[in-house]
């Protein structure tokens, strides 16, 4: 096996990154609030450091590290930035924010800092200076082929923090809040050290029987077949990294996908196989917007729910700290679990199962080697982009299990399901309503189906270990003092 380091500089690494996960192409220019924050106003509450601090610059500091992404991504568009890494950074980013608040009034247990008390720091202070020095942390580490943050992203953030500690008047305050989100920065990042990301990678054989997965295209071919891989299959380890809230990556591992000749498998197979493909004329104009609308990175869009909600809500900086604490450590743990059971089952995708479906043993599947997702772009479509089947097995959707996870976090904490709210995406112009969390959560499942990567037990499954990761999560971590 060989180390993430090496693997991440060759040739294959970096086209890999090209076509793998999708990158999202909305523009986010540097300090803008597009789509989080109405505005990043100074806060007024902040006046003697005395365990005072705003819900806005905990906002303020979550917003900054997506745009870190979606900046980067924009700058390096040959290296995107995979949503499992994205969302292992922001639970980092959001739980040394929390970690600092919680150390000056205790209210909610920390998860890495204690024993760090200091009712004198000032909470904004404290909450910008544990955002950053996460997110300077991470430079260079999101894109691993890239290996790079570009400087205009680097000096956004260092401008961001020199105008969040400008607001704070108290002298004293902000010297001990900056101390102490030093602290708390520093002891997320020790506690993320070893924990398994460095050697997630590395190749595999594809399966060779029916229901095993193949290597999907482009994945399958040069450069992607260079020694010693036979083709890609993206992180095969990242079900042995470490969790944030879960016991191990296999807790809620979900049971066997069906058999390959049962009619369950068959009803599933021709679901996908009519409403998947590029060119379908059954799947509605309604199920071919869900489909490209919830492409986007799951961390990223649950966040911009949770943050939609919290603005329609009067919550305070430690609140709305935990909640995305909670939320990102619920959606990094799902891709864990996801990843686990994905390497465990080894299930094919449905674009193999397909074009394979002579060799399956059941009389109620028909092969069809043309059959392609719905961002094949074929020429004469030049409206649609080439999102290829992501290389990595079938059973269970990540997709799925980020949003089960994720809505099942935010339903829990609100103790409501029950929750009107709209969002927009990046992946597709467009606003979607919602009247409650569920139904956002088995749209973002059922939307993989629409799309041509996932068949539907992949999918319902994904989401319930989803629920169940995210319910774990709340009832376990960050509970009150």
């Amino acid at each position: 096996m060989k180390p993430l380091t090496n693997i991440l500089s060759s040739t294959f690494t970096v086209l890999f990154a090209i076509v793998f996960f999708i990158s999202c192409k909305k523009e986010i220019k540097p300090g803008s609030q597009d789509n989080i924050l109405p505005s990043a106003s100074a806060s007024s509450s902040n006046k003697n450091g005395k365990g005072n601090a705003s819900a806005e610059m905990v906002l303020r500091w979550n917003k900054a590290a997506i745009d870190v992404v979606l900046q980067t991504q924009q700058a390096i568009p040959d290296a995107p930035i995979a949503p499992f890494i994205e969302s292992r950074f922001y639970a980092m980013v959001n739980i040394a924010m929390h970690d600092a608040l919680n150390n000056i009034v205790p209210k909610y247990k920390t998860y890495a800092l204690a024993n760090a008390r200091d009712k004198k720091a000032d909470g904004d202070a404290a909450v910008a200076q544990a955002a950053y020095e996460v997110i300077v942390a991470s430079y260079g580490g999101l894109n691993p082929p890239a290996s790079v943050t570009p400087q205009p992203v680097q000096d956004y953030i260092s401008a961001l923090l020199q105008q969040s500690l400008n607001v704070v008047g108290d002298a004293g305050a902000k010297t001990k809040g900056i101390a102490l989100g030093h602290l708390s920065a520093q002891a997320i990042i020790t506690s993320r050290a070893n924990d398994g990301m460095a050697s997630a990678m590395y190749p595999i054989a594809e399966g060779t029987q029916p229901g095993e997965y193949r290597f999907t295209f482009p994945f399958n071919g040069p450069p992607y077949n260079t020694p010693p891989f036979s083709g890609l299959y993206a992180f095969p380890g990242w079900g042995n990294v470490k969790p944030f809230g879960m016991k191990k990556g296999s807790q809620f591992r979900p049971g066997a996908p069906y058999a390959i000749t049962s009619a369950k498998y068959a009803a599933d197979f021709n679901e996908i196989k009519s409403l998947g493909r590029y060119n379908s004329t059954s799947r509605t104009a309604d199920q071919t917007e869900i489909a490209k609308f919830w492409v986007e990175s799951s961390p990223q869009a649950w966040n911009r729910i949770a943050v939609n909600i919290i603005l329609q809500k009067h919550m305070d900086a430690w609140q709305v700290a935990r909640l995305l604490a909670l939320l990102q450590m619920g959606e990094a743990d799902a891709y864990i679990g996801s990843f686990d059971a994905k390497l465990h089952y080894f299930r094919w995708r449905p674009i193999t199962a397909i074009r394979l479906a002579a060799t399956d043993g059941n009389p109620s599947t028909t092969a069809d080697p043309d059959w392609d997702v719905v961002g094949w772009n074929p020429v004469g479509v030049p409206d649609l982009r080439y999102w290829p089947t992501p290389p990595i097995a079938d059973y269970a959707s990540a997709h799925a299990t980020a949003g089960g996870a994720g809505a099942e976090l935010i339903k829990s904490f609100f103790d409501s399901d029950n929750i009107c709210f709209s969002s927009t995406s990046t992946s597709y112009p467009s606003t979607r309503n919602f009247t409650s969390l569920s139904q956002a959560a088995r749209e973002n499942s059922l939307s993989r189906i629409y799309v041509g990567y996932h068949f539907r037990q992949a999918c319902i499954e994904g989401e319930k270990q989803g629920k169940n990761i995210g319910k774990w999560i709340f009832d376990h971590c960050l509970k009150e003092e």
